[in-house]
């Protein structure tokens, strides 16, 4: 990917811009990391520390962090749960393993019906999902847990460390990429006052469930990473950018992300974004998946790193679209950079 930056960040620029005049987008934010060279860096519609709210395109941090415990030798990937989670030792949860969590296989997706205050509590949405039963057989099926992966995930790595969660996203995640003021897992007073809300012009229905959620400081201030990061989009490629070789070892960061996960009797469907490896989306066409590794959010912003051509990229954006996969902007953005359109 050898480009004329100068000329191609004019061309994104002019991208953001026109999409924000047109009112299909409100604000926005765009990084490029190329082999440790920051050649993108633009801000349209509001300030540049700005912060967005991610929502799911902050999963892979988590799974980092169990990766992270994995390659340490604290947990090994077919640790089954139940020796951390005594309650998952009952029979219709005792084979699911740290993989199965990681890789959208425990069969736990849905959500017990919760009001807002329940899940702002931790360790009462521990043990709501505790109780949970699986929808499908440990392993048996790839289906994308959006909001429990944060207690399921979370929750055995606490058990695991004996460490809160939000401590270890800071310590072994945040501070170790220098991310303090781009990424948050919980926001305080100086990330509020940055923060642009989401924006549910184009919902139907208002406010919308991403508006609602975080909407609500209460949530916002909590550690829940299956949807509620904040972050610029300096610190999604700037995670991106050091995922492989400053937290996770390149060999090991290629072997969790380079791969699918799933059972031999589930295979990929066409068309379907639920292509995991452990905790990273392969959002690359279908004869070459693992181009991209990464996430995207439920607002738009999505995060991913391309390994061929050391390329980190972040997206962040706050105007909700009725279609959750479909962001025209991303894909005008793709076409200018010259790789497939993603739509997860």
């Amino acid at each position: 990917m050898n480009r004329d930056w100068t000329q191609l960040r004019q061309q994104l620029r002019r991208i953001l811009t026109e999409e924000i005049a047109s009112g299909n987008e409100n604000a926005c934010q765009l990084t490029v990391i190329r082999r440790g060279e920051t050649v993108v860096d633009l801000t349209a519609g509001t300030e540049p520390n700005a912060l967005f709210p991610i929502f799911s395109a902050g999963k892979p941090m988590l799974a980092t962090l169990a990766l992270l415990l994995v390659e340490r030798g604290v947990l090994r990937l077919d640790t089954r749960v139940a020796e951390l989670w005594p309650e998952f030792a009952a029979p219709d949860k005792r084979e699911i393993t740290l993989e199965h969590l990681l890789s959208h296989r425990a069969g736990m997706y849905l959500l017990p019906r919760s009001t807002r205050s329940e899940i702002a509590d931790w360790d009462r949405m521990c043990r709501r999902v505790a109780e949970m039963s699986p929808r499908t057989p440990a392993g048996a099926r790839c289906r994308y847990h959006p909001l429990t992966f944060a207690w399921l995930v979370g929750h055995t790595l606490e058990l695991a460390v004996g460490r809160p969660l939000p401590e270890m996203m800071r310590d072994e995640i945040i501070r170790p990429l220098g991310l303090q003021s781009e990424l948050y897992f919980g926001t305080d007073a100086e990330a509020e006052a940055r923060l642009l809300p989401v924006d549910d012009a184009l919902s139907p229905t208002r406010p919308s469930w991403l508006a609602e959620m975080m909407g609500d400081p209460v949530l916002r201030r909590c550690c829940i990473p299956s949807f509620n990061a904040v972050a610029s989009a300096r610190g999604v490629a700037g995670f991106y950018a050091g995922v492989r070789g400053k937290l996770l070892s390149p060999e090991f960061f290629d072997f969790a992300t380079g791969k699918l996960f799933r059972a031999a009797g589930d295979p990929p469907r066409t068309g379907s974004w639920e292509n995991f490896a452990l905790g990273f989306v392969l959002g690359g066409p279908e004869a070459d998946r693992d181009m991209f590794r990464g996430h995207g959010g439920a607002a738009g912003s999505e995060g991913f790193f391309m390994p061929e051509a050391d390329l980190a990229y972040g997206f962040v954006k706050n105007r909700q679209r009725t279609d959750f996969t479909c962001h025209p902007i991303r894909d005008r953005i793709s076409e200018a950079l010259g790789i497939p359109a993603r739509h997860w």
